[in-house]
């Protein structure tokens, strides 16, 4: 049988019955039940190696790079357990799936398959106040028009996106992102991806300890200048954030950051920039180069991306869904 991964909290549920107490995202309760219920029918206790439930239409097929996997078969309509179960778990496994060679789906078609998921994030206070506020203008980078929100190349070309979490100026965690390319023109950009479970993993237990508890302090990038908008935050993180489903830990500052809270100044500048310094040289980064069609979903708790400034001229248009809260 297959052998698959479970948080360490969920095999206790099992095993000693708390599994009341515990917070779970519906896609988490999905694997948690049906371990349940497999180990009630084989009589098993070790469920690390049970199976997972019927077989899903699904294929999931690694990148072959440092994570990353492109999956066939989705439809868009409400997926069954079989899908829900072989999708979340490819999430916790690669971190970013490409859904590949299906049509271009309607937000309705979204909203029905991404439900089974978690929370939408346009159905919560921050995701909907989030959403409402970008500018109908084509002209800029970011527009809303009929429902979506559209990162394009504008007549002026694009500025360069640095490492970054989507909604880190938000007080919600958005754990589950997703972009689609519309347009993808030559000499397009890719986005690039970077993993912050490993960076937080890889830093010496020394680095920790001083920054355990601290919290970092966030601006709206888009509202950068304090002398218009002056503000003490718009969120706080913890420094070394949880997801909130998974449980699994992450290092939780961008290039966004504005500094740690409780700390001078200078001290947390010099702060994070090693952390930076650090995640430059351990986060395991994966670049992804566009097709028309694809539709990129991502763990954002874990990930951050990025992309390079890029000219006037180049067609470059991808579809952005609101995603999966927390």
């Amino acid at each position: 049988m297959p052998r698959i991964w479970i948080p360490r909290r969920h095999r206790a549920s099992l095993t000693i019955g708390v599994s009341d107490n515990l917070k779970l995202s519906p896609l988490d309760q999905t694997i948690l039940d049906r371990l349940r219920s497999e180990a009630q029918d084989h009589g098993m206790s070790n469920i690390a190696t049970l199976a997972a439930p019927r077989a899903s239409t699904v294929t999931i097929e690694p990148t072959g790079e440092a994570f990353g996997a492109i999956v066939h078969g989705i439809e868009w309509d409400e997926p069954d357990e079989a899908t829900v179960f072989e999708i979340t778990r490819a999430l916790r496994r690669h971190l970013l799936l490409v859904f590949r060679g299906q049509e271009s789906p309607s937000h309705d078609q979204l909203d029905t398959f991404f439900r089974r998921f978690g929370r939408l994030m346009s159905e919560t206070y921050d995701g909907s106040f989030h959403y409402s506020t970008f500018s109908a203008d084509e002209a800029e980078q970011i527009h809303r028009t009929d429902h979506f929100n559209y990162v394009v190349n504008t007549d002026d070309g694009q500025t360069e996106l640095v490492w970054h979490c989507d909604h880190f100026q938000r007080p919600q965690y958005k754990v589950l992102s997703v972009l689609e390319a519309i347009e993808f023109g030559q000499g397009a950009v890719p986005t690039m991806f970077r993993d912050m479970y490993t960076a937080y993993e890889m830093l010496p237990l020394e680095k920790r300890g001083p920054l355990e508890h601290k919290q970092t302090v966030n601006l709206d990038p888009r509202k950068r200048d304090l002398t218009k908008w002056p503000r003490l935050a718009d969120s706080m993180h913890p420094v070394f954030a949880s997801h909130p489903h998974s449980g699994r830990r992450t290092l939780y500052v961008n290039e966004f950051t504005h500094r740690i809270a409780g700390m001078p100044m200078e001290e947390s500048d010099a702060a994070i920039a090693d952390l930076l310094a650090h995640a430059e040289r351990t986060a395991p980064v994966y670049t992804h180069k566009w097709q028309v069609g694809d539709i990129c979903i991502w763990d954002n708790v874990g990930l951050q991306h990025r992309r390079d400034a890029m000219e006037s001229g180049v067609p470059r248009r991808l579809r952005v869904y609101e995603g999966v809260a927390e």
